[in-house]
């Protein structure tokens, strides 16, 4: 069971690292689909892109140091990238997806970015990836800082600067209403949920029977 266990986790982790790479990849060189019509640097902007790219770095990461000191940091990268993609495709199922519409969110490459992807992740963390101690309650940082880094470029160019300033669009509508500061304290309070849902189920699930 030790042995199918890892090699599921081998092959969750080389999917994952793989999927992610071209779909990126071939957003950046050709161009993305539904509401990531955009290519180049441009792709950058999204939450979606930089979570998923993060989450592909820490299987690649587990992949090759998954063993003593280093099998603990590739732990909380994965923690940090599952729980990064996770609030992307929550995001998608309950804001993005209503307001905008589910096909458009997952048409082409972003059936995989807003949904597979981050499902395949989930399960891999909680249930595959058991051989480090689950992340401690100090480790919730570690998954709230890509949303903190994101939430201050976003308002940057978006609020600060604007479109007219060379900043951003509103793209995912946070400032609807000029109330960006509830979409930002909403996206915090969900990541730390996320962020503990995801501790706990892996505590559970490597809790000797």
């Amino acid at each position: 069971m030790t042995k199918t266990k890892s090699a599921l986790r081998i092959a969750a982790q080389v999917l994952i690292a793989v999927f992610t790479l071209w779909s990126v990849g071939s957003m950046f060189f050709f161009s993305g689909s539904g509401n990531m019509r955009v290519n180049r640097s441009v792709i950058f902007r999204y939450f979606t892109v930089d979570s998923n790219l993060l989450c592909g770095a820490s299987c690649l990461f587990s992949l090759v140091r998954s063993r003593g000191t280093a099998g603990r940091a590739a732990m909380l990268l994965r923690y940090a990238g599952t729980a990064a993609v996770t609030v992307t495709m929550l995001t998608v199922l309950f804001f993005l997806g209503p307001v905008y519409g589910y096909g458009s969110m997952f048409s082409g490459w972003n059936l995989w970015l807003h949904l597979l992807g981050p499902l395949l992740s989930i399960v891999s963390f909680v249930w595959l990836e058991g051989e480090a101690a689950p992340p401690e309650k100090k480790h919730l940082i570690l998954v709230l800082l890509p949303v903190l880094l994101y939430g201050i470029v976003y308002y940057v160019m978006v609020i600060h600067l604007g479109k007219e300033k060379g900043g951003w669009p509103d793209f995912y509508g946070f400032n609807a209403g000029g109330r960006w500061y509830l979409a930002y304290a909403v996206m915090l309070l969900v990541t730390s949920l996320i962020g503990i849902a995801l501790r706990r189920l892996r505590f559970l699930n490597n809790s000797p029977r």
